[in-house]
């Protein structure tokens, strides 16, 4: 059935309130004396450092969109027509990905009139280069702890060999069965399957090779933004602090994507606290402090920007016409 009309931004509320809860339970956790006396002594030219890198993030995540695009055809649509839609996308990150991936599919269609499906697999491909991307990163970060390296190259190998089956199509139904057979695998391969079928030319390894450098850099971006974070909040600089950011910054991220929760709300936010609080020495408060600094300039900046963005364009986005209802189930 349809939802009201209004339903993609009741669709927020859910995430907005748990964002919320997650930033004050931190707090609480971290001791809300300290964090408070850690974020009064933060330094907040760091802050800005940290915005700073995360439009380069977003920048470059935009020119793999648009590179991914070209090569499924996509051609109706203008460059500044493609950013608007990019950065509309912005807000939906606190939505079930059924809720986020029908919205970017819908007006993708409108604007090209490249069919939903096809335009939905896009964005799948930008997910598995992101997973493959942040993968890299946890492998660098751990130059600070050679000790984790075998376990995260490990997944990484399994990450990157799944891809590559699923891109062979083999012949043996034996084979293309595996997906069924292993729990982990069951829920994606489907998804993957119908990505690689409908946008074969996202596949080839000139794109692949292409997308993976961009979204090494874009996410690499982030993770310094996260060590600018820590400076800022009075650690010394130096390469196993950079190391230590970039391995926080991947892992957490990783099991944000693993949980499939609307912008991994609770999950990035608690393991990159935890991890930061181990590895640090046990400093809670400056954990915490490094976390809620690091989501506001990064996660909730974005979402900012895109809620702006709906502001001034929501008639053209079908915000608020019955063009902007989804299906619920």
């Amino acid at each position: 059935m349809y939802a009201p009309y209004r339903s993609i931004y009741k669709q927020l509320l859910p995430g907005l309130m748990l964002g919320g809860i997650v930033l004050l339970g931190l707090t609480f956790l971290g001791g809300m004396n300290q964090v408070s006396r850690r974020l009064f002594e933060f330094n907040w030219i760091y802050f800005t450092l940290a915005i700073a890198l995360t439009f380069l993030n977003q920048s470059l995540r935009f020119l793999k969109r648009a590179v991914n695009f070209h090569q499924s055809g996509v051609q109706k649509v203008t460059f500044i027509e493609s950013f608007r839609l990019f950065v509309a996308g912005f807000p939906l990150a606190v939505t079930p990905n059924r809720v986020c991936e029908s919205f970017k599919g819908i007006w993708l269609f409108k604007a090209s009139g490249i069919p939903v499906e096809r335009a939905v697999s896009v964005f799948l491909v930008d997910q598995i280069s992101d997973g493959l991307s942040v993968f890299v990163l946890i492998v660098i970060g751990t130059v600070a702890y050679p000790s984790l390296w075998p376990l995260f190259l490990t997944l990484f190998l399994a990450f990157l060999a799944a891809t590559v089956f699923l891109r062979l199509k083999p012949a043996d139904p034996h084979l293309s069965e595996v997906g069924t057979i292993v729990p982990m695998l069951k829920r994606i391969t489907p998804q993957l399957r119908e990505c690689i079928d409908a946008n074969p030319a996202l596949f080839t390894a000139g794109n692949m090779a292409i997308t993976f450098i961009l979204g090494i850099l874009s996410w690499a971006a982030e993770g310094a933004a996260l060590f600018f974070i820590l400076v800022g909040l009075g650690l010394p600089p130096s390469l196993p602090l950079v190391a230590t950011a970039i391995l926080v910054f991947a892992f957490s991220t990783t099991i944000g994507l693993a949980t499939r929760l609307p912008g991994g709300l609770g999950v990035i936010e608690l393991a990159m606290a935890m991890m930061l609080t181990l590895l640090l020495n046990f400093q809670p408060e400056i954990a915490v402090a490094a976390t809620i600094l690091f989501r506001l300039a990064t996660f909730w900046i974005s979402f900012l920007f895109g809620i702006l963005l709906w502001s001034v364009s929501g008639k053209s986005l079908g915000l608020s016409t019955r063009e902007g209802r989804i299906i619920e189930s």
